[in-house]
């Protein structure tokens, strides 16, 4: 050991001699490349090169090998290379067996790869079996400097193993060094290094204690050099940008820069180099020699035997190379150019070093052009993607190509043109594959500042699989008037099962777009001053009830502090304009407060428009609390719509207050002139109005502009209230719902309390990679509130706990879903549509009670989710439009809603919100966070049902009742402050009232051709057609369908085809990966498509409503658009009864009805009508069948049953507990047990062609909402009484009627044209239950028609 170390220390004073002779420069270089070099690795079997040639020929090596086992680690590359150089150095072996031999390590390979590797064999001329290893044998073929250098290297390794485990440290030299650029790789720090180390120094000779010793002090110096060495790699890292560092907490943070390097795995020598010289007025002989000077061919070297053929190559290359022969940058040039040309080489050292080119020219490309993007360098960027498109295809671009004069020529013109009529055929096939895109924009202006860009992209050519794969890639780049900027760009994908579709992208900023006729929209007004008032006490409310209400402050916030006096104190229309989170739900409490002291007496009615389902929940448990019958409430009736009709004029009739989604308010106050309990609503209030810009905002733009038609036309007076985030145009919006100047308020963004907001962009195109990047800094995030937040409970706690979960453990115990149990045993809770409504509540109740720390919410809670937290982070602003199969931003209502999340009331001062998005989108983002943008309508995209809707109300009877009914909507308001938004030229009267008669004319006339209207002398009146898509409430194209689909023939598959092909199922969502489930569904159901195309909603609607009469069980999502499916089911299947109807089909009408009912007991026609019970399956149903001597085969075998016979026989037949029997019972109750009796009114004096009146009486005991718990929500009984004629299968007549508990109805009908008995059949049909159906023959025995003389004696009877 003493002989080793002296020796080591001669070494090591000789090495230092040398050095001081030798210049510092040259000494770094040298030893800097000895370290970088992939050859350097000492382990054993591993080859070392022992001259620059050999060295050169190895490399080559490496490559050729790396190609054959793709993306293998260097180890591996390094062990096949060794072997393969074994087998061609072996020559008692032939050229075919050492192909052989080859072959069984790579795979198989062609003769030229073999060929190739016995060339580079015979260049390797230092290889010897065994020299490797230990390096005894492989000293004598090198020629002095080599020697020297070999032996330098070797003696630095080894005192570097002996300064390690020494106690003196790291001396000054080697620290200067290492500050110079020199770096240990952090990466070969392992076992097996330290292993290696171990034995240079000590040459395997220890004993036990030695090496026990040993241990001690490796670990101890360790963690030091791990510190050192990861300080300088993070050091020069950030000198190149590539990553952001943080010294002092020692954090890391990714750059553009860094992804772009790591993703096409490039060293950070290349991206300094690309730093120092990119320039954006760059040349394409410039963008050359900046490749040539890329780190990745540092090793490339120019040989003698080259030069002659690179001076041939410098001259049949077409960009010129400025350097000289010897520089290597100028055989790197000229490769690559050979590359793209795809030129020949004489010589075969050209050919070995081309794999530098084949292996890195591709990324390289491509970094540089996305380096020159994200910097904005227009033109350099189109020089950097045509380059990489020609490295890609290995030929040289030529811009005077005019492809489009080739596709107007045919194919005999195409074959006369180049002189071979036989290629013609061919050629115009290829011509016509080649990607041409026609390009459609569409500019409409935003603000002053702010324009949006509709790009509409239509494929126009022929795909073929072989040519273009599945997809095609595009870039959309979006230039200044000068070309230098890039002022948008965009990744588009267009795939194959899309080719026949447009696509549509939007952005906000080579299509030249013309300006010429562009109009800005007016300035805006500034926003309102939030003034520093002290804030009033809740005392101020002067009412110890109302005061009572509000319990948990003392005092109301600044912006409720501001507004209270016009809310609390007058009865004016206000419009509250403030950010998310600003308690403006408050400020909608004064008024309602307001109208409950004026109206204690005379009673009130409140009606509360909540922009989503989700919404309007929240706020009825919110007020049923606290107006509602509770102890501390007011007392009044808090009710929330369902969508059913009958239920919701129930439920209109008694509330005080109605709280309602748009749609379902627009379907009841259509028709206000016939409810009076519609003409009674005192105040109106809407939440959220600046959705109005968003979609399905002309719904409640419609619902507002009735309400103020209603108070203009009606004695009492309604007082409207609008809640809404900042605004730009807000004083547009305010003169609309009538708010005059004391009356609006528009509060600036700053105002938020969440003052923190941050936006950090990813730069990464793909969706799916883009969201992976950002789970990182999301993490980061969350580790970060836990550890500013942490307590002493869950202080040391890894998971996100706040709790025990001793605490928490019967809280999981009721969840149902799994993956939630176990997130939430760490502290993490999620919540999503798919999940059941009592695991969302135990979520948001431990969320809120601060059991967990951490809640992942989807982005579609976003306004149904009363959550809030100090840190809200928003991962991705992005989400899968399946209707334009591309990834659409979110609504910036949806966004600021998110960001309102981020603050606790009572508990926080401030919040904090992340944005985590695509880096081009993030200018965007912080001009909409951070200044308020204005609304516009949508009304004109959507006026035909509306104006049809107001044609069966009469509402609207003429031309110019259309246009007196537009000037009441805030559509007619912008038209004039921001023309351009809607089409229109010019803002002058004449312009308006073009434009205005000319959309008025188009939507009567598309009504006119559905025939739901009727057009006559510029009258306007409601046909059959209208009068049904109003009263169900369902769309005008809909009911155009079922009139021209449904036919007297139809049967069930025809009729559920053109159920599920209504308009309202194109707006369902189409997300990533269902289409492989709704393939799977629709093979596995009873009526199945041959093709069917699965992104259609149609045929996912078609899908989910088999499932749901199968009792298929789908999840998640999927459950969530099951729901809304059969919930506008219903709706279409009463209105196809009623088109059924009007053309008297019989059978038809009666088919729609029994599939209503299959709706609602979700089972199929033909299936046990037992099914209906609750808890019986089909098992149990064949089970009940088949028992002997009590055959029960429909459901009304039970109900005839006593109470103790059925109860014992489903005990013992069926072995059912307590509460399922209990359950059975309640639905034996419900199920519909009717006594009728009919008979025809005055049946002796029917005379042929007059009218005959049947009366019919029906008797029941119980009468309330259906049993039916597989339905998504409680519905009222529908009846139908139905008068038809079986031989000619005519429909007669029919009434639909709501059955109570003692019913009288009446039906009329035309008797025969010709005197005689005549049979007919009434039907009385339910809507909702199987099996309860009735059906009664009845006879007519009409007379003859009375004669003129007779009918004149009967007058003078009847008188």
């Amino acid at each position: 050991m003493d002989d080793e170390i002296s020796k080591s220390s001669k070494r090591k004073k000789k090495r230092d001699a040398e050095a001081e002779a030798e210049p510092g420069s040259l000494r770094r270089k040298r030893r800097r490349i000895k370290e970088q070099s992939v050859l350097n690795d000492e382990e054993e079997g591993v080859h070392q090169p022992k001259t620059r040639e050999t060295q050169a020929a190895y490399e080559a090596l490496l490559g050729v090998i790396q190609e054959q086992l793709g993306g293998q680690p260097p180890s591996t590359v390094g062990g096949a290379a060794d072997e393969v150089l074994a087998v061609l150095k072996n020559e008692n072996l032939k050229n075919s067996e050492k192909k052989s031999e080859i072959e069984k390590l790579l795979n198989a390979i062609p003769d030229s790869v073999f060929d190739l590797f016995v060339r580079i064999g015979a260049r390797i001329t230092d290889y010897q079996d065994g020299s490797n290893a230990s390096g005894a044998n492989g000293d004598e073929g090198l020629d002095d400097e080599d020697e020297e250098e070999e032996d330098s290297d070797v003696e630095e390794r080894a005192g570097f193993g002996a300064m390690q485990v020494g106690k003196e440290g790291i001396d000054d030299v080697e620290m200067q060094e290492a500050n110079e650029g020199v770096r240990l790789n952090v990466q070969d720090i392992d076992a097996y290094w330290l292993q290696r180390k171990v034995s240079e120094a000590f040459d395997k000779q220890m004993d036990a204690e030695q090496c026990q010793k040993l241990a001690e002090e490796v670990l101890g110096i360790l963690p030091q050099v791990f510190v050192f060495c990861i300080h300088s790699a993070a050091t020069i890292l950030e000198k190149n940008n590539l990553i952001k560092y943080d010294r002092k907490s020692g954090y890391f943070q990714v750059t553009d820069l860094g992804r772009i390097a790591s993703h096409y795995y490039i060293t950070h020598g290349t991206i300094s180099t690309y730093n120092e010289h990119l320039k954006p007025t760059m040349g394409d002989i410039e963008l050359y020699r900046l490749f040539s000077l890329s780190e990745e061919f540092k090793y490339v070297t120019v040989r003698q035997d080259e030069k002659m053929e690179l001076v041939k190559l410098l001259e049949r290359v077409p960009i010129p190379v400025k350097e000289s022969l010897e520089d290597p940058g100028c055989k790197i040039n000229v490769l690559l150019q050979a590359f793209i040309a795809q030129l020949k080489f004489e010589g075969f050292s050209l050919t070995q070093d081309m794999v530098y080119i084949t292996q890195s020219a591709g990324r390289l490309v491509r970094a540089l052009f996305e380096i020159v993007l994200s910097r904005g360098w227009a033109q350099l960027a189109d020089k950097a993607l045509n380059l990489c498109k020609m490295v890609s295809k290995r030929m040289w671009s030529k811009n005077n190509l005019a492809w489009e004069r080739y596709y107007d020529l045919s194919s005999q013109e195409l074959g006369e043109l180049i002189k071979m009529p036989k290629m013609g055929r061919t050629l115009h096939k290829v011509i016509h594959q080649f990607p041409k895109l026609n390009l459609a924009a569409h500019v409409q202006p935003i603000t002053r500042t702010v324009l949006r860009v509709e790009l509409t992209i239509t494929p126009d050519f022929q795909w073929e699989e072989k040519v273009h794969g599945y997809m095609e890639p595009f870039w959309v780049l979006v230039e200044d008037n000068d070309g230098e900027n890039i002022l948008h760009h965009e990744y588009f994908l267009l795939k194959k099962q899309y080719i026949d579709e447009d696509h549509t992208l939007n952005f906000t900023t080579v299509l030249p777009v013309s300006f010429r006729y562009l109009i800005l929209p007016v300035k805006y007004p500034p926003p309102t001053e939030l003034l520093d008032l002290q804030p009033l006490p809740v005392t101020a409310l002067r009412n110890p009830l109302y005061e009572a209400l509000y319990q948990d402050f003392k005092q109301f916030n600044p912006v409720q502090t501001q507004v209270f006096t016009v809310l609390y104190n007058s009865d004016d229309n206000v419009l509250v304009a403030a950010p998310t989170g600003s308690g403006k739900t408050i400020c909608a409490e004064f008024a309602v407060l307001r109208n409950h002291q004026k109206a204690s007496e005379s009673g009130m009615r409140v009606v509360y428009i909540a922009p989503v389902e989700g919404l309007a929940k929240e706020r009825h448990t919110d007020w049923q609390k606290k107006f509602g019958m509770g102890p501390n409430g007011l007392n009044l009736c808090v009710v929330e719509l369902t969508g059913e009709r009958a239920t919701d004029l129930k439920l209109l009739e008694k509330g005080q207050i109605i709280i309602s989604t748009p749609e379902k308010w627009d379907a009841l106050s259509c028709g206000w002139k016939q409810r009076k309990h519609v003409q009674q609503v005192s105040l109106f209030i809407i939440d959220e109005l600046h959705l109005i810009g968003g979609q399905g905002g002309s719904t409640l733009e419609v619902i507002v502009s009735r309400m103020r038609r209603m108070a203009s036309e009606l004695e009492n007076k309604i007082r409207i209230v609008a809640l809404s985030s900042s605004l730009a145009n807000a004083k547009d919006l305010g003169g609309w719902i009538g708010a005059t100047s004391h009356g609006l308020f528009n509060f600036p963004p700053g105002v938020r309390p969440v003052p923190e907001i941050r936006i950090q962009g990813v730069d990464i195109a793909n969706y799916e990679a883009r969201m992976q990047a950002m789970t990182k800094p999301a993490q980061d995030l969350m580790d970060y509130s836990k550890a500013e937040s942490s307590n002493a409970e869950s202080a040391g706690n890894p998971s996100f706990l706040l709790r025990s979960l001793k605490e928490i453990e019967p809280f999981i115990k009721k969840i149902s879903n799994e993956q939630l149990r176990d997130a939430l045993q760490h502290g993490v809770g999620f919540l999503h549509k798919g999940l059941t409504s009592d695991d969302q509540d135990i979520v948001s109740a431990l969320f809120e009670a601060e059991y967990i720390q951490s809640c992942v919410v989807s982005s579609s809670l976003c306004w149904g989710v009363p959550l809030s937290a100090h840190l809200v982070v928003v991962m991705g602003t992005q989400y899968y439009d399946g209707r334009e199969n591309l990834h659409t931003d979110y609504p910036v209502a949806d966004l600021l809603q998110m960001i309102g999340h981020a603050c606790r009331p009572k508990k926080d001062n401030s919040g904090k919100c992340v944005i985590l998005c695509h880096a081009p989108r993030k200018e965007n983002y912080k001009k909409f966070l951070y200044e308020a943008l204005p609304v516009e309508s949508h009304l004109h995209h959507y006026l035909h049902d509306n104006i049809n809707a107001e044609v069966v109300a009469q509402v609207i009877g003429n031309h110019e009742g259309a246009l007196h009914y537009l000037t009441w909507t805030f559509f007619y308001r912008r038209l004039t402050q921001n023309p351009n938004y809607y089409n229109l030229q010019g803002v002058t009267h004449a312009h308006i009232s073009e434009y205005l008669s000319e959309l008025v004319e188009n939507t009567v006339s598309d009504l006119e051709t559905s025939k739901c209207v009727a057009v006559e002398d510029g009258d306007v009146s409601a046909l059959n057609l209208g009068i049904i898509a109003s009263y169900y409430y369902i769309s005008y194209s809909t009911i155009e369908r079922f009139s021209l689909s449904l036919t007297s023939k139809t049967k069930m598959k025809g009729l559920l085809e053109i159920l599920a092909h209504a308009s309202e199922y194109s707006q369902l969502s189409m997300r990533p990966g269902e289409e492989e489930v709704i393939r799977r569904l629709i093979t596995h159901q009873r009526f199945s498509f041959e093709n069917p195309d699965c992104t259609d909603p149609h045929v996912k609607a078609y899908a989910l409503l088999q499932a749901h009469f199968a009792r298929h069980h789908v999840a998640g999502n999927l459950s969530l658009d099951q729901r809304e499916v059969l919930l506008s089911a219903s709706r279409l299947l009463h209105a196809m009864v009623d088109v059924a109807s009007t053309n008297g089909w019989l059978n038809l009408s009666l088919l729609a009805m029994e599939v209503s009912q299959v709706v609602t007991q979700r089972m199929w026609d033909r299936d046990s009508m037992l099914l209906q019970l609750p808890h019986f399956t089909r098992e149990l149903a064949k089970r009940s069948e088949e028992f002997p001597g009590k055959n029960i085969e429909r459901v009304s075998d039970l109900v005839d049953m006593e109470y103790d016979e059925r109860r014992e026989l489903l005990r013992e037949l069926l072995k059912m507990s307590d509460v399922q029997l209990e359950d059975i019972e309640q639905f034996c109750k419900r199920f519909p047990s009717i006594e009728m009796t009919f008979k025809v009114l005055e049946s002796e004096n029917v005379r042929a062609g007059e009218e005959i009146s049947l009366q019919v009486d029906a008797d029941r005991e119980h009468v309330g909402p259906v049993d039916a718990l597989r339905y998504p929500r409680t519905k009222e009984e529908g009846w139908w009484l139905v008068v038809g004629d079986t031989k000619t299968h005519s429909l007669l007549a029919i009434k639909k009627v709501p059955l109570l508990n003692k019913s009288k109805i009446q039906l009329r009908f035309s008797a025969p044209a010709e005197a005689g008995k005549k049979a007919y059949t009434l039907y009385f049909m339910c809507d909702s239950y199987l099996g309860c159906d009735e059906e009664h023959n009845f006879t007519v025995d009409a007379k003859e028609p009375a004669s003129p003389d007779e009918d004149g004696e009967d007058t003078e009877m009847r008188g």
